[in-house]
């Protein structure tokens, strides 16, 4: 994080991915939204196909490719990997030592055309691009959008542009938080965007006791932010059953080896 102002002009460089693919509308909306600012160095390494549904998944035992592409306003490169492997590549310090504007980003931002709310965000390969990120230390934000039930409507790249420009306030409010250094970095965040964004009421933290967690709040209207830590303890229920159980297990144990 310390490095994010090193690019040249004193920008703070944003890395974006998706699991759309690189030439997915949401990605390229996204990327034009962060541009227009005039704020960031924005780099791109994305999936070179789609790679929805990923999760956490890496490539193993396998070649991974890098190509350079033309995407407008920023440094982009398409992957031939999953959403983790476009994430581990980008924050890379060592990578590309020829190109001198990747230097570590101070966060990511993973980016996904349909939403990933309650327990579907446990397959979310957008999900999974941001939280290699945060495994390595680095704030970032999985951002994904509600176009399922579109009453039949073709969706089109101004949909996707509206949504991008709804999220910037929290993207720019998160960047001062890192620079004044008052961003908690025990979580990443998940912003999912309404529809209907143009009519959408203000932005809400879901309540973690509600089933519905974030669902609710987005069919209302809402554009929801979400706090998610990497591996989320028990709850404190299953916590004190398992504190109580496991010394009669370390007996039996212990019995068993007389």
């Amino acid at each position: 994080m310390e490095n994010g102002n090193s690019v040249s002009g004193g920008k703070p460089t944003v890395m974006v991915t998706n699991d759309d693919g690189i030439d997915a509308h949401g990605l390229r909306a996204l990327v034009r939204a962060l541009v227009s600012t005039n704020l960031f160095h924005v780099l791109v390494f994305a999936p070179d196909s789609e790679r929805s549904a990923a999760s956490h998944c890496v490539s193993w035992q396998r070649s991974v490719t890098v190509k350079k592409v033309d995407v407008p306003g920023a440094t982009a490169f398409a992957i031939s990997g999953t959403p983790a492997d476009s994430t581990s590549l980008g924050i890379s310090k060592k990578i590309f030592p020829s190109v001198p504007d990747l230097t570590a980003p101070p966060y990511v931002l993973s980016n996904a055309t349909l939403e990933y709310i309650s327990s579907f965000c446990v397959y979310s390969g957008t999900v999974g691009g941001a939280r290699e990120a945060f495994f390595h230390g680095i704030p970032s934000i999985a951002v994904s959008y509600d176009f399922y039930n579109m009453a039949g409507r073709k969706l089109n790249i101004d949909d996707f542009i509206l949504s991008a420009e709804a999220c910037m306030p929290i993207i720019t409010a998160i960047l001062a938080g890192i620079k004044n250094k008052t961003y908690p970095q025990n979580c990443f965040l998940n912003i999912n965007v309404p529809r209907e964004v143009g009519n959408h009421k203000t932005v809400e933290i879901p309540a973690v006791d509600n089933d519905d967690t974030d669902y609710s709040s987005l069919q209302e209207g809402y554009i929801t932010v979400t706090p998610l830590s990497a591996l989320s303890p028990a709850e404190i229920d299953s916590v004190a059953f398992f504190k109580k159980w496991l010394p009669g297990v370390s007996q039996r144990f212990s019995s068993s080896l007389c």
